[in-house]
């Protein structure tokens, strides 16, 4: 990667950084009123417009997206090559929201209008083709248009999946195993010191997702321990091959976290459900990301590293935002975001 390259993308991630929000500062934004909060996130006046709940939901999930797809244009605006092909592939995880959306939408027989109101509008560098996809007769005739360009190997392995198990579920899991599995074999495609780089983050990416897949699989769908482990992804930082298939085979919540790696189990140590699991995990991950962000060696990995903290910067907002939207109190709205009720922070405090 050129010098100037580097200074440039150094440059910007560290200005898009200075922006970013930990959990206390997303809290503040709760009790603001529709105006600032229209203005301090820069949604171009959607929340005066009254809109019914689903529709302001799906506006404001549209218009978050958009912000992190016009900052991702600007990261890769001087990347080529690999360092470019990585920053896309990662935004692919938005398109994949719009064909699980596809899918389930043709499942249920949705008429194609209703269906296109849910889809994300995204850069043409990372789109699927959606109006050949909702011509379509049926899913595998979907996943088969899609084996003839960028998202080929996710829909090949998706559409071997559906044929032989025939069930939403599977499809879902094989496009997010895939497509982690992509993640991988594009950083392993990087420079060197890139690749050295990335892999820590990418690998602590991966051990959230399969300890999240871990308690969904076993005691939400109550899949089998072999069921779980195939759905897993092998790339992890710190769970490896061999412990995963021993985390597999555990049959409580409790036996798993208890059986985590030790940096992994003390974070997750007073967590009694998969939802506060996941709170710790995603905290964690941006702690990381941020971390990254500052001192990484490479520039490539500090470009992932903040779309990675962003992401998880917006999944906040949109989560307050949806919870102003519904009416919820404060402290509701502060529990789902994993930050301790107002009045519990004030007593801390004194």
């Amino acid at each position: 990667m050129q010098t100037a390259t580097q200074t440039y993308l150094k440059t910007r991630v560290s200005i898009l950084a200075s922006r970013l929000l930990d959990p206390e500062q997303a809290a503040e934004l709760i009790d603001l009123t529709a105006e600032e909060l229209d203005q301090r996130l820069a949604l171009n006046g959607i929340l005066s417009q009254n809109l019914r709940t689903q529709q302001l939901n799906r506006t404001l999930e549209h218009s978050l997206i958009n912000n992190l797809m016009l900052e991702l244009a600007v990261l890769t605006r001087p990347l080529t090559g690999s360092a470019r092909t990585l920053l896309l592939f990662w935004s692919r995880k938005f398109e994949l929201f719009n064909l699980k959306a596809l899918i389930r939408s043709k499942l249920k027989g949705l008429p194609i209008e209703q269906i296109q109101e849910t889809l994300h509008q995204l850069p043409e560098s990372i789109s699927l083709p959606h109006e050949a996809l909702l011509q379509t007769e049926n899913i595998r005739e979907m996943l088969r248009l899609l084996e003839h360009g960028p998202y080929a190997p996710i829909a090949h392995q998706a559409r071997q999946v559906y044929a032989e198990k025939n069930e939403p579920f599977s499809l879902d899991a094989a496009i997010d195993r895939s497509y982690f599995s992509g993640l991988v074999h594009q950083a392993q495609r990087t420079e060197p010191l890139h690749r050295d780089s990335l892999r820590p983050l990418i690998g602590s990416l991966i051990d959230r997702q399969n300890i999240l897949w871990l308690f969904r699989y076993r005691f939400s769908y109550r899949l089998s321990p072999s069921e779980t482990y195939y759905l897993l992804i092998p790339a992890g930082r710190q769970i490896g091959r061999q412990q995963l298939m021993q985390l597999a085979n555990l049959s409580s919540f409790g036996e798993i976290i208890e059986n985590l790696p030790a940096r992994i189990r003390a974070l997750l140590a007073e967590s009694i459900n998969p939802m506060q699991v996941r709170q710790q995990l995603d905290r964690q991950m941006s702690t990381e990301a941020q971390r990254l962000i500052r001192f990484s060696p490479s520039v490539l990995t500090r470009a992932l590293a903040y779309l990675v903290a962003r992401h998880f910067d917006l999944e906040r907002l949109q989560a307050i935002l949806q919870g102003r939207a519904l009416g919820l109190n404060g402290d509701l709205i502060r529990q789902a975001i994993g930050v301790p009720p107002l009045a519990t922070r004030q007593e801390t405090l004194s």
